[in-house]
């Protein structure tokens, strides 16, 4: 169990890496447009017009970013052709187009039929966590009180036993009253949180190895030497950093989900109680494992730092204009399709796959067998009898082979 005082017993996860760096990149939305190039997808979501690239859960590698257009254009191949020059080393295309892809990571590698990844990736420049010290786990029960009396009407409540019944009858079945919310159901006890009794910390990394890991090229030169632009490599460091930075900057109240909303910790003065400035503290870590203090920077002075670091990075008046990309479902659609082998208009269903297959001699008789499998498996089965399919000689083919070797007939050329 976990201890009140003394030793650390175990720690807890509040806030994962992947989820913080959700978060740290949603705060950099108030930027999108002026410090950072500003970049909409519409067309994804019912109800909603459009989104930022920087509210897209894989970022330049996403699937709303793959299949959409640009007008009558491909919206992708920009991205593309800048994803592809980060992994032959040069990363300011793609800080050009969706920087936060460079801070925050991304992975390209989905391929399809009609789209082949870049294979790039990138790990994340700032990393960041929250976890609670000795904690103890706690369970919850709770219990649901139908406002309706069955008793109020017989046939209703004849209706509500034969429902119990039958679900009683067959265990694979649910109430379907009670899933109509008509009748009184326990919850089962299920997990229910934690208590904290040590410290709650967030600890974010901004991992400087990795920013000075980035670079960008002069152009060749007549003889196809490549050499590092040191002025605008520079640049894109600064603008990097100012990135995570910015993100990382004055957190303020971290609202996580129901119940777990946390602040910073405070202190109490004269009977009242203050925010602790010593709550937040910042280092930087030398590789030789010395630490020196960090003046982190509030708010705004992070704002003009990013500010700052975009004009050097970008130019005075060269800053990128918003790009407005629209979701393609037929280009989506046909990934689908051609992923899942069905591009020539083979079956599709599963339905479909047992049917074909029945139909085959290799599995004459097995119906029921194939029936237990599942699609994914019944689609192998048929991409392989496609191909043995494909090929087999035809039967006149191969009658011509064996004439052309029982004359010894050798004059294959044409």
């Amino acid at each position: 169990g976990a201890q009140k005082d003394g030793a650390i017993a175990n720690r807890c996860t509040v806030d994962s890496v992947p989820s913080q760096a959700n978060r740290l990149e949603a705060r950099l939305l108030k930027y999108s447009g002026t410090s950072i190039p500003k970049v909409t997808i519409s067309g994804s979501r019912v109800g909603q017009g459009s989104i930022d690239l920087l509210e897209v859960g894989h970022r330049v590698g996403d699937a709303v970013v793959r299949y959409s257009k640009n007008g009558d254009k491909d919206g992708f191949e920009p991205f593309e052709v800048a994803l592809q020059a980060y992994v032959e080393g040069d990363a300011a295309p793609l800080a050009k187009l969706a920087p936060t892809s460079l801070v925050f990571g991304h992975w390209d590698s989905r391929d399809s039929a009609t789209k082949k990844s870049t294979k790039s990736k990138a790990r994340r420049l700032i990393r960041s966590e929250i976890v609670a010290f000795n904690v103890q786990k706690v369970t919850k029960r709770s219990q649901y009180w139908s406002s309706i009396d069955p008793e109020v009407s017989q046939e209703l409540e004849q209706i509500l036993k034969e429902a119990k019944e039958a679900a009683q009858e067959d265990p694979n079945s649910k109430n379907a009253a009670s899933q109509l919310g008509m009748t009184d159901v326990p919850a089962p006890e299920s997990p229910g949180g934690v208590v904290a009794f040590g410290p709650i910390e967030r600890t974010t990394i901004i991992a400087l190895s990795g920013v000075r890991a980035l670079a960008t090229f002069k152009p060749p030169t007549d003889a196809g030497v490549i050499e590092i632009d040191a002025d605008n490599t520079l640049a894109l460091r600064r603008y990097l950093f100012a990135l995570a930075l910015a993100s990382a900057a004055d957190p303020g109240v971290w609202d996580l989900r129901e119940g777990c909303i946390l602040v910073r910790e405070s202190k109490t003065e004269g009977g009242k109680t203050v925010g602790d400035p010593t709550a937040f503290t910042s280092v930087t870590v030398k590789h030789s494992g010395a630490e020196d203090p960090f003046a982190a920077l509030a708010g705004g002075a992070a704002k003009s730092y990013l500010d700052a670091a975009a004009k050097a990075f970008f130019g005075e008046d060269a800053f990128p204009a918003v790009v407005t990309l629209a979701f393609d479902p037929s280009g989506a659609k046909a990934a689908v399709t051609t992923k899942g082998g069905n591009a020539t208009g083979g079956p599709k269903t599963k339905s479909d796959l047992v049917e074909a297959l029945s139909a085959l001699p290799e599995y004459a008789g097995k119906e029921l067998e194939l029936k237990k499998k599942k699609v994914g498996d019944l689609r192998k089965l048929w991409q392989e009898a496609e191909s043995k399919t494909a090929h087999a000689p035809a039967a006149n083919e191969a009658s011509t082979d064996a004439e052309e070797s029982a004359t010894g007939d050798d004059d294959a050329e044409i």
